[in-house]
This record gives C-alpha cells, structure tokens and sequence, in this order.
C-alpha cells in the first residue's frame, strides 16, 4: 500500500494540473420515513374522459381532441412559466421538456376541481401530493393523461410531482397540465434559499429504500428518492435539492465491471442534463447550490478486479475540481461511508487535505460516515441497501456538519 505521504504528493500534482487544464477550457418536521400509503393514479390516454369507479381504466374510443371538447377543459402548456421546475431539465423543446435524474420536481398552484398530468413517458414512478396529500403515480410507455385529482373544492389547491426512480426507465417528457375549464394555474409561494446538490450512487438514488428486507427482490417500486438521506437531509434545512447520482456508478469504475476502468461513470454524467452524453451539456449558472455532496468511490472497490490506487486519486482529484470550478463559492462535502473501504476512503481525506492546504480552499471538507447501520431489516431495504430507517442513520450524521459548516 502506498504511503500517505506519497499519495498526498501525487494529490498535490493532480490538483494544480487539472486547474490549468480546466481553467484552460474555459470552465468555471420529519421527512417521509416509510412507504407511501396512497392510492394508485391510473393512467389514461390523452384527452380521454376519467372513469369515476375504482376498476381499471380503458382507453375510450373517441379521438383525443373531440373528448377534449366534450370535457371542457383548460390545457396548460409544460412552457408556462408558473410552473416551477427543479433539477436537471432539458428544455431545448420548451412545450416538451425532458428529464431523467431522480428527484426532478414539478410544482404548480391552480384553481378548480381537478387536475391532470400530461406525460410521455417509459415505466417511471412518481410521489404526487395534492394539497400535500401523498398519491403514488405509475406510468406506462407512451404519451398518456393521468388524472391525478379530481373531486376537489372549487378553490386554490398547490400540486407537486417528485420522480422517485432513476434513470433506468425512459426519459420523460412532461406535457402540461389539463384544468376544469375556466380555471387557471396560480403563483406559487417563494421557495427557500437553500440549495444542495448531491452526487452519488446508488445509495443517493434511493435503490431499495422502499424495500422491506436485504434479501427483497428490487424493482421499481422499491426505489424511492425522498427516502434517501439526501432527501432527508435538505428536508432538515428547508433546501431545494438536486440528486445527480445512477446505481452502479463510480468515479473511474462501475459495479461489477469486468476491467479496472468503465467508460462511463460520474466523471462523464456529471456533465450531462440528462444521462444520455449525447444531449447538451447541463448549463451549471440555471442552479447554483450553496453545499454540493459527494458520495462516491463504494463501487469503485466493491467488487475485483480494483482501479490502480494513482488512477481512483486522478479521477476523485477530477471530479472535485470540476465542482469547485462549476460552483466557485459552493462548500463541497466529501463523504467516506457508510459502507466505504480503503484505499478509497484514505485517498478521499488525501484529495480534500490537499485541496485545503495546497489551493487555500476552506470550502472543501472530508465528511466520515460510520456504518451503523444494523445487519436487519431495521435498517436494509433491498440488495442490501439503506431502507428509510437506514437512510435516517446517515442523514443524521451528516446534518450536524453541514448545519455547522453553513451556519443553518
């Protein structure tokens, strides 16, 4: 094993370079805590009329724009501009927006007695709260309305939709909204200042939170976003926050992969404003965090064969400066845990020392996470992943320091 003292000078050299090379280039209450108990919001195709009872609902015969008429409702485009949108979107189509991130929220205030979402979608999941009461929206492949209330007082109502799974199940793109007819959306309330982005892997997507044992199968309705300690940590302070993390991922190699080195891993995503690289490039001056957290480098060394200690420090040493030169002022947390082994653990305190002591950065902090987290079903959802319970367990020892650090 390398000695700290080199691995601290080799951190030194990695740092200075990267700088030049990326200067060069011109860069710059409680949570939820378990499963949502909520009734399933079916989907319908566009246009189609809502069935009132409780059994399955059919596609009607109608075309979509005679059914519209006989509805009588408002069609909101997914462009108006009182709709607030959070994370990674890509809006090169403005009346069709696209994403595939966990987490990405859509928020809107309207008036009426229903409401309704339009989504081209694959087979993701999403939290909806009504009014900030819980509904669970499964989707299918193709472009589909989803009537997600209905029945309400004719009054002001707030909507919030929350993708809960990753990126594994198409790329949405998000249609608008249809209201009763005659109503209109409304202005939201002010968010809070706060903003956190958070880096991760599998563990920060929330693969197997909703799961009910370490030996449970995973699929995607045990994948749950606002389960995870990052949820539960931006929900401590009030901040918007944003997940850029996909399962499997390291910073120069992925889980189980055959070779020391994958092709693509965070250092390639992190770009991206979506996960396919081959969409644009994500401008970083739409959402600027104040405190991003990296939690990266478990699958790296989870399985053999293992990176080369020098290439694992090169690519850390990367990612990090690419953060800091996105978000000068951000304080970035680096996180070792809760499941972490050397020589990935050593060489994250190395990089942040090295960050601390050779560029002056006081903005860079290495974060320990202890495994606490017990070899049950008290704190294991699926494969082995943190459940809420265990996600609880993480967040906690987070929340102290980031609470210190900013001053929240």
């Amino acid at each position: 094993m390398k000695s700290m003292a080199l691995v601290k000078s080799r951190s030194r050299l990695w740092i200075l370079a990267l700088l030049f090379l990326l200067s060069a280039c011109g860069e710059s209450t409680d949570p939820l805590a378990s499963s949502i108990e909520a009734r399933l919001v079916q989907p319908l195709p566009l246009g189609s009329q809502a069935d009132q009872t409780t059994s399955p609902i059919t596609p009607a015969s109608k075309p979509a724009a005679a059914q519209a008429q006989t509805q009588q409702v408002k069609r909101i485009t997914a462009d108006n501009q009182l709709i607030r949108y959070t994370g990674r979107i890509d809006s090169s189509d403005p009346s069709r927006p696209a994403f595939d991130w966990p987490g990405i929220t859509i928020e809107a205030a309207f008036e009426g007695t229903s409401l309704s979402v339009l989504l081209a979608d694959g087979q993701n999941l999403y939290n909806v709260y009504v009014d900030d009461q819980p509904s669970l929206l499964i989707t299918r492949p193709g472009q589909e309305r989803y009537v997600v209330a209905e029945g309400l007082a004719d009054t002001q109502h707030s909507f919030r939709l929350t993708k809960r799974t990753e990126t594994f199940y198409g790329t949405p793109q998000f249609l608008g909204f249809e209201l009763d007819a005659g109503r209109d959306l409304l202005s939201l309330p002010p968010t809070n200042d706060r903003r956190i982005e958070f880096i991760g892997d599998s563990i920060t997507a929330g693969y197997g939170s909703e799961g009910n044992s370490p030996t449970c199968v995973f699929s995607p309705a045990t994948e749950n976003v606002e389960l995870t300690y990052a949820a539960q940590t931006a929900a401590e302070f009030g901040a918007q926050y944003t997940i850029i993390a996909v399962s499997g991922v390291g910073i120069v190699r992925n889980y189980n992969a055959d070779s020391k080195m994958s092709a693509g891993t965070m250092l390639t995503y992190y770009e991206g404003t979506t996960t396919d690289t081959d969409t644009q490039n994500w401008d970083f001056t739409r959402w600027v965090p104040d405190a991003v957290v990296v939690n990266l480098g478990t699958n790296d060394f989870s399985t053999a064969p293992h990176p080369a200690g020098e290439v694992f420090l090169q690519g850390y040493t990367e990612l990090i400066v690419k953060v800091r030169n996105r978000y000068p002022q951000a304080h970035i947390f680096a996180i070792a845990g809760p499941i972490m082994v050397d020589p990935a653990e050593a060489t994250i305190r190395s990089v942040v020392t090295q960050m601390r002591e050779v560029l002056q950065d006081d903005r860079v902090h290495f974060v320990k996470i202890d495994n606490n987290l017990e070899l049950s079903a008290v704190d294991y959802g699926c494969d082995w992943h943190p459940n809420a319970a265990g996600h609880r367990k993480i967040a906690n020892q987070l929340i102290p320091v980031i609470a210190s650090t900013m001053g929240w």
